[in-house]
């Protein structure tokens, strides 16, 4: 007895996926790759990012944090806002003079990730908005000036406290 293969009488002919029309601006996307948008803008590309801050209250303390996708723009935008607040309000506790620097430190580091992308596009698939206005760089606003100077007064007043209290 000869096996032969059975065919299938009705086999659905599948559509190949709907193109969709490419927009002017839109970034190239790597094929079977997700397509990764910006939290805010929806623009593309995006890296996945988690700036943080914190806040010291004397005898207590806040920790915050925001994580992405973050589009270059936006990503600059949320790095400097978070880390110029984090300058001034994070100093004010005994264990935050330590935690703050440490804040900064890792916020630095992952500023680069984003810093790196190209400029953000919108996203072929549509619902992009203007990014965020990345802002002055962070030593060109008053407020992380500000924040930079609160630690450099404190261990100038400890200083200037040892020297009196010991002469």
């Amino acid at each position: 007895m000869k096996m032969t293969q059975q065919q299938y009488p009705s086999q659905p002919q599948y559509a190949p996926p709907p193109q969709y029309p490419q927009q002017p601006f839109a970034a190239p996307q790597p094929q079977g790759l997700p397509l990764v948008q910006c939290r805010f803008c929806g623009s593309v590309p995006a890296a996945h990012v988690k700036f943080r801050g914190h806040q010291g209250m004397i005898l207590l303390m806040r920790f915050l944090s925001l994580d992405g996708p973050f589009c270059r723009d936006c990503g600059l935008a949320t790095f400097r806002k978070m880390t110029a607040r984090t300058l001034v309000q994070g100093w004010w506790g005994y264990a935050s003079f330590v935690i703050t620097p440490i804040t900064v430190l890792i916020n630095l580091v992952k500023r680069d990730k984003v810093a790196s992308l190209p400029a953000p596009q919108p996203s072929p698939t549509g619902g992009s908005r203007p990014p965020m206005d990345p802002g002055p760089p962070l030593l060109a606003r008053p407020m992380a000036i500000i924040g930079l100077a609160i630690p450099l007064v404190l261990i100038v007043l400890i200083f200037v406290l040892a020297l009196t209290s010991n002469g």
